[in-house]
């Protein structure tokens, strides 16, 4: 288990949960450095996420192409989930 979800859990421990995560990097490759690019209240800045960027431009790529494929299949099984059941075959 991952730290958010033990979070999440003991913060709602009466609460039936379901945690899907989508893993969109490999170990094969380093991801650029951006935990300086998230503020303490969880905001983005922006210039220091395009600095770590500029700096790394191969590995920004690597997140980039890992994080789009990981939404992609993160909606796939989220439409999978919750909207295949919701079709009709109906005109």
């Amino acid at each position: 288990m991952e730290m958010e979800g033990v979070t999440l859990l003991r913060a709602l421990p009466d609460c039936p949960i379901a945690i899907l995560r989508v893993i969109s990097d490999d170990c094969h490759h380093e991801l650029p450095d951006i935990s300086a690019a998230i503020a303490a209240d969880g905001s983005l800045r922006v210039a220091t996420l395009m600095l770590s960027f500029l700096r790394r431009p191969l590995a920004a790529l690597r997140l980039i192409r890992g994080s789009l494929r990981g939404l992609k299949a993160l909606e796939q099984v989220v439409a999978s989930l919750f909207l295949d059941g919701t079709k009709t075959d109906s005109p």
